[in-house]
C-alpha cells in the first residue's frame, strides 16, 4: 500500500522562530555595546497572527533567556493593544486581549487612539481614507507609548500571506513599470517605525538620550574588563614593537655616531619650528571653527520576524497551543477595502500561475537583491571616489565633487569571428544596457546626498530624479538628448526635494578669466531658500508660519510670589523639531514665549549691534561674521534656525525689575474702598476679566491696546496672585495688538504716523543656536540644546 501525504499545516516549532527572528533583527550597529538587557514591544490586534507571535515570543524566552532582538537580549516583552474605537465592543475586545496577553507573561498596556475632529464613527470619506487616518494614528500611539518607556525595538505579525496580497497589490497599481523594481520588493524585516516623524524617540532618534542615562541600555564605550583587555593587548604589542625598533638601531649605527647630539639639535629644530609658528600667527582674534553640533540616532526599529511563514501556519500554532484570538468581521467583508477585495479573489477563484503566491514571493525575493546590490554598488561609487567633501551640520550644506561615470562596453571572447556589423550591435547594445544600469546607481547616489541635506520627511525616488541625473553626470545623457543640446554654457543651479544644488565653478580660463566649459563636478548643497509662506516672522504673527516652533514661558504660578532674580530655571521641553532637520528644546527663566524660526534679513543688523556694544562679545562677533561667511554663504544663512522672543526683555538684560509697584496699587485701592464702600463678591467673570462695575471702580485696563500707554497695574482686591496675572495677560495683548499694528502700517494699511514716538516692542533675536552665538546676558535667562536629525555617518567617516 502506498503512503498518502496529506498537506496539513504544521505549527511553527520554537527553534524555527527564533532562527527567523535572529535573521530579521540582526544587530543595528558594529560599534554599540548593550550591556543591560531591555524589553521588546509587541503590537497586538487581537487576531490570530498577533496572538500567535505573542505566544511564540512568551515560550521562545522561555527556552532561551539569552535570546536577543538586535543589540541586545531580552528582559521581557511589552505587548500594546491599540483599540480604534470604530466598532461597537472594540473597548471590551481590548480588554480581553490584554488579559490573554497577561496569561502568557507579557505586561500589556491598551492604547485608545484619540480621533482628531468628529468621531471616529462619524468621520466622513471613503473607508480606505478612514484607514490611512487609522493606521497613522495607530503607529504613532505605537511609537509615543514604546519612547514614554524606553524601548526601541517593535515585532510586527506582518506573515506570508500579508506580502503576497501587498505586492500583487502593488502590481494591480501599476508598481515595476519602466523598469523600477523597488516597488515590488514588498515589506522588508526591519524598518524605520512608520508614521513617527517627529517624534523624539520614536524616529531615527533618542541615542544621545539614552547614552547620558544611568543605567544606559546602549554603549559606545567599553565596559571595565574590555578595557583592561585592551590595554593588556596594547601593551604587550607596544613592547614588542619598541624591542624591534630598538634592536633594528643598535644594529644600524655605527659604534662612532653620536645619538646624544642627533637627539638634541632634533629637539632645537622643533623649537624653532615652534617660534617661527608664533611669529607667523596674525595678531587680533581670529575666526575659530565651528563646533559641531551632535547628530542623533536610534529610533524604533520594527521587525517582522513572522514574514516565512504563511497564516496557515500560524492558526495551526493557536490551534495547538489553545492560544485565542479574536476575529474582526470586517476584514470578511470584500466591499470595504481594495485588501479584502484581492483576498476574496485569492481565495475563491484560480489565478494564472504567474499571479499565485509562489511566483509573486519569488518575485519579490529577486527585486529585493537585485535593489540591495544597486543600493551597496551606489555607496561604493561614494566611497571610491570621496564624493562627499565636507558636511557642516550647524549650517545643514554638504560639499560634494562628483566623479566621472564611464559606461565600458564588455568584449565577448568570440569577437574576431564576428562579422563587423554584428559586433557594433552587440557593443551599443552592451553599451546601453550599462548606461541605464549606471543611471540608476547615479540616481541612488544622488538619494544618499540628498538626505543629508533635504527638510522633507521622504526624498525624492530615483523615477523623479533623471533630470537631476542628466544634469550631474553629462556623461550618462543619451546620444539622442545630448544631440539635441546645443547650449555649452555651464549648468544652473536648481532646487530639487528642497535642496538647493549651487555648481562651484574652479577652473578659469587664462586669457577672459571666466570659467571654462565644460561639465561641473563640485557642488554646494545647502537647504533651499524658505518661501514666502514659510518666512511670516513674529512681526506679523509668527505662528502663522508653518516652520515656527514655540516653546512656552516659565508659568506665573512659580514666580508671581518671587523676585526675578530668585527664579528657578523650568524643566527642559521635549524635543521639537524644527524645519524637518534640526532637533531642540529649551529651558527658561523667562515669562515669555519664545519661538525658533528662519532668520531674517532684518534682524542681522541690530544683532550685529548687540554684539559689538558689549567689549565681551566683540570676539563672539568676529567669530559670527567669520562663521557666517565660511559656513552660510549668501542665503544659506537665512535658513538657519534662530530664536527669537515676541516681548520685551529689556528689563531682565539690564538687570531692571519685572514687577509693577504693587503697594501704591493696594494702598490707593484700599483709600478708595473705603470711601466708596466698594464690594467685589460676585463681579469677578472668569476669562473675560472684571465686570464693568467693577472696571470702572476699581480700575482695571479698559483702554485702547492700540494706544501709545501700556496697561497699569491694579488692584482688585481679589489677590494678588490675580492681578498679577491679570496685568501680564492685558501686557500680553497690549504686545499683540501692537505687533498687528505694526503689520499693518508696514503692509501700507495704515498710514504711520509719530513712528518716532511710538513705544512699541519689537520682536528681538536672542540666538542663532546651531552656530553658537546669542546676545550678552541671555544664557542667564534662556538656555537651549540643538541637535541635527540622524545622517549616515559612516559615510561621513568613509566606512
Amino acid at each position: 500500500m502506498q503512503p498518502v501525504l496529506h498537506r496539513i499545516a504544521q505549527p511553527i516549532a520554537l527553534h524555527e522562530f527564533a532562527d527567523a527572528l535572529r535573521a530579521a533583527a540582526p544587530p543595528r550597529s558594529s560599534h554599540g555595546i548593550a550591556p543591560i538587557s531591555r524589553r521588546v514591544g509587541l503590537a497586538i490586534s487581537g487576531g490570530v497572527d498577533s496572538m500567535a507571535l505573542a505566544y511564540l515570543c512568551a515560550e521562545a524566552r522561555k527556552l532561551n533567556p539569552q535570546l536577543q532582538v538586535a543589540d541586545a537580549p531580552i528582559s521581557g516583552f511589552t505587548a500594546v493593544v491599540v483599540d480604534h474605537g470604530l466598532r461597537e465592543g472594540s473597548t471590551t475586545e481590548a480588554g480581553l486581549v490584554a488579559k490573554a496577553l497577561a496569561d502568557m507573561g507579557h505586561r500589556a498596556h491598551v492604547c485608545t487612539l484619540k480621533w482628531p475632529g468628529t468621531a471616529p464613527g462619524a468621520a466622513q470619506g471613503s473607508m480606505s481614507s478612514v484607514e490611512t487616518t487609522a493606521r497613522r494614528l495607530r503607529y504613532q500611539s505605537l511609537g509615543m507609548q514604546l519612547a514614554s518607556t524606553r524601548i526601541v525595538s517593535l515585532l510586527l505579525a506582518h506573515h506570508e500571506d500579508d506580502q503576497y496580497e501587498t505586492i500583487l497589490m502593488r502590481l494591480l497599481s501599476g508598481y515595476g513599470l519602466n523598469g523600477g523594481i523597488r516597488g515590488l520588493r514588498g515589506m522588508r524585516s526591519a524598518v524605520d517605525l512608520p508614521e513617527c516623524h517627529g517624534i523624539y524617540g520614536a524616529h531615527q532618534s533618542g541615542l544621545l538620550d539614552e547614552q547620558r542615562r544611568h543605567p544606559s541600555y546602549v554603549a559606545l564605550r567599553p565596559g571595565r574588563r574590555q578595557k583592561e583587555h585592551m590595554r593588556r593587548e596594547f601593551r604587550e604589542e607596544m613592547e614588542a614593537a619598541a624591542a624591534a625598533a630598538a634592536a633594528a638601531d643598535l644594529a644600524s649605527v655605527p659604534e662612532s655616531r653620536d645619538t646624544t647630539a642627533d637627539f638634541t639639535s632634533g629637539m632645537r629644530s622643533q623649537n624653532e619650528d615652534m617660534i617661527v609658528d608664533e611669529l607667523l600667527r596674525p595678531a587680533g582674534p581670529q575666526p575659530v571653527d565651528l563646533v559641531p553640533i551632535d547628530s542623533e540616532d536610534m529610533g524604533i526599529t520594527a521587525y517582522r520576524p513572522l514574514l516565512c511563514f504563511a497564516k496557515d501556519r500560524l492558526v495551526a500554532t493557536c490551534l495547538a497551543n489553545n492560544v485565542p484570538w479574536f476575529e474582526d468581521h470586517t476584514n470578511a467583508d470584500p466591499t470595504l477595502t481594495m485588501r479584502n477585495a484581492l483576498r476574496h479573489v485569492v481565495r475563491n477563484h484560480t489565478l494564472p500561475v504567474s499571479l499565485q503566491k509562489p511566483a509573486v514571493l519569488q518575485l519579490a525575493a529577486q527585486c529585493d537583491l537585485q535593489a540591495r546590490q544597486h543600493e551597496a554598488e551606489a555607496r561604493r561609487l561614494l566611497l571610491r571616489h570621496g564624493v562627499v567633501q565636507r558636511f557642516t551640520a550647524n549650517a545643514g550644506t554638504l560639499s560634494v565633487r562628483l566623479p566621472r561615470i564611464q559606461g565600458w562596453t564588455r568584449r565577448r571572447p568570440w569577437r574576431k569571428t564576428t562579422p563587423s556589423c554584428a559586433a557594433d550591435g552587440y557593443a551599443a547594445v552592451s553599451r546601453e544596457k550599462r548606461r541605464l544600469y549606471l543611471r540608476t546607481i547615479a540616481a541612488l547616489a544622488i538619494q544618499k546626498l540628498l538626505s543629508f541635506v533635504t527638510p522633507e520627511a521622504n526624498v525624492t525616488p530615483i523615477s523623479q530624479l533623471q533630470t537631476v541625473v542628466n544634469t550631474l553626470f553629462p556623461e550618462l545623457v543619451s546620444p539622442e538628448t545630448l544631440s539635441k543640446e546645443t547650449t555649452t554654457s555651464h549648468p544652473k543651479s536648481f532646487i530639487i526635494c528642497g535642496v538647493h544644488f549651487m555648481p562651484i565653478l574652479q577652473t578659469r580660463c587664462a586669457t577672459s578669466g571666466t570659467s571654462a566649459p565644460g561639465p561641473v563636478r563640485s557642488w554646494y548643497l545647502a537647504r533651499a531658500p524658505h518661501s514666502a509662506a514659510e518666512r511670516v516672522t513674529s512681526s506679523a504673527g509668527a505662528s502663522a508660519s508653518p516652520l515656527a516652533v514655540w516653546f512656552p514661558g516659565k508659568s506665573i504660578a512659580q514666580r508671581w510670589s518671587k523676585h526675578p532674580e530668585h527664579w528657578a530655571w523650568s524643566s527642559w521641553t521635549r524635543w521639537r523639531l524644527y524645519d524637518g532637520r534640526y532637533w531642540c528644546r529649551t529651558r527658561t527663566r523667562l515669562p515669555t514665549h519664545v519661538v525658533l524660526q528662519p532668520f531674517d534679513r532684518a534682524h542681522s543688523k541690530p544683532f550685529r549691534e548687540a554684539l559689538a556694544n558689549n567689549a565681551q562679545s566683540l570676539f563672539q562677533l568676529d567669530a559670527f561674521l567669520a562663521a557666517l561667511k565660511t559656513h552660510a554663504p549668501g542665503k544659506v544663512r537665512y535658513t538657519l534656525p534662530a530664536l527669537y522672543v515676541t516681548s520685551d526683555i529689556d528689563w531682565a538684560l539690564a538687570g531692571k525689575p519685572y514687577w509693577p509697584d504693587v503697594h501704591a496699587a493696594e494702598a490707593d485701592w484700599a483709600a478708595r474702598h473705603e470711601e466708596r464702600e466698594l464690594t467685589v463678591a460676585g463681579d469677578y467673570v472668569g476669562e473675560g476679566g472684571l465686570s464693568e462695575g467693577i472696571l470702572a471702580g476699581v480700575g482695571d485696563y479698559c483702554g485702547d491696546y492700540y494706544s501709545n500707554h501700556p496697561p497699569v497695574y491694579r488692584h482688585t482686591g481679589l489677590g494678588r496672585r490675580n492681578d498679577l496675572f491679570l496685568w501680564e495677560r492685558h501686557q500680553r495683548t497690549y504686545e499683540r495688538a501692537q505687533y498687528q499694528q505694526r503689520a499693518k502700517e508696514a503692509s501700507g494699511a495704515l498710514q504711520l504716523t509719530r513712528a518716532a514716538e511710538l513705544r512699541r516692542p519689537v520682536d528681538r533675536l536672542l540666538a542663532l543656536p546651531t552656530l553658537g552665538v546669542h546676545i550678552p546676558g541671555i544664557e542667564d535667562w534662556l538656555q537651549w540644546e540643538v541637535r541635527f536629525r540622524k545622517v549616515d555617518t559612516a559615510l561621513l567617516r568613509g566606512e
